[in-house]
């Protein structure tokens, strides 16, 4: 998610260092551009109903001894998301930290953010140099 400053919403499982973007299920709803999303945290009782034009499809480099790992971003505005209570949750642990990181520290190099290529994907999508639709992030 990114706000109306620029800031993107990242998190991070407590002893980590690296953060993250946050945990979600998302479902399409084809033929719309409307995707029904469920924040996979306790934090948040309720799914979201957005539109994601822009989907990253991250693979880092295959190696060896661990199994390929891929990961999907979609970037959403967070003024673009309207709550849906779906259903209630009753519990409210959680074991990460979530917080507002503005998009220019994301970019940083000494920023540990994963995958590394966050800021520079997100920066395309805010000026609009990189296109509706899926692209691909390479390590």
């Amino acid at each position: 998610m990114i706000d109306s400053e620029n800031r993107v919403l990242l998190c991070r499982a407590h002893g980590e260092s690296s953060w993250r973007p946050v945990a979600s299920r998302v479902i399409r709803i084809l033929p719309s551009r409307l995707s029904v999303i469920h924040v996979l945290d306790s934090l948040f009782s309720h799914w979201f109903l957005a539109r994601t034009p822009v989907v990253g499809s991250y693979s880092p480099l295959q190696d060896r001894n661990i199994p390929k790992e891929s990961t999907r971003i979609f970037v959403v505005r967070h003024s673009k998301m309207r709550s849906l209570s779906l259903r209630a949750r009753f519990k409210t642990i959680t074991d990460a930290d979530y917080v507002w990181h503005p998009l220019s520290n994301v970019e940083d190099e000494k920023f540990d953010v994963y995958p590394r290529e966050l800021g520079p994907f997100l920066r395309g999508y805010i000026e609009g140099w990189i296109p509706d639709g899926v692209i691909t992030l390479v390590e």
